[in-house]
């Protein structure tokens, strides 16, 4: 990789990181927001359902190009061994496990009731996931 790759190759998984952790919270806002009755909560239901399909895209796009920056920039660390891999991988588990429960939030009350506790510790992890990241970025 030539001297512009590794110089912004690295940065393109924290930056992207944030997006989502930002875009993250706004989903779990509008989540709550869904919670209260009538036209707003009907609004904030609405955009909860449009905006988590891009939430779960770049989770996705994030875990692969985390796991591409190890493998094509960072020969100090070993792919899939440090803890912020692992966050990263629960939480690719959890924002999966959130999208097929809110397929059955219609028709089963366990999977909403399910839903906010497997969102929320998703969000919770997000944080965590931050704090790991910045243990092993090189200033």
């Amino acid at each position: 990789m030539n001297g512009f790759g590794r110089s912004v190759v690295p940065w393109l998984h924290p930056a992207l990181g944030l997006a989502t952790v930002v875009l993250a919270v706004r989903v779990a806002g509008l989540g709550l927001g869904a919670r209260r009755h009538g036209a707003r909560g009907a609004r904030s239901r609405a955009r909860h359902r449009a905006v988590t399909p891009w939430l779960y895209a770049l989770v996705l796009a994030n875990w692969v190009l985390g796991l591409a920056t190890v493998v094509l920039v960072r020969s100090d660390l070993e792919p899939a061994r440090s803890g912020h891999f692992l966050v990263g991988s629960v939480l690719v588990a959890l924002f999966t496990l959130a999208a097929l429960l809110s397929r059955r939030i219609p028709f089963d009350e366990r999977a909403r009731r399910a839903h906010p506790w497997v969102g929320g510790l998703a969000l919770l992890l997000c944080g965590v996931q931050v704090f790991l990241g910045l243990q092993i970025t090189r200033w």
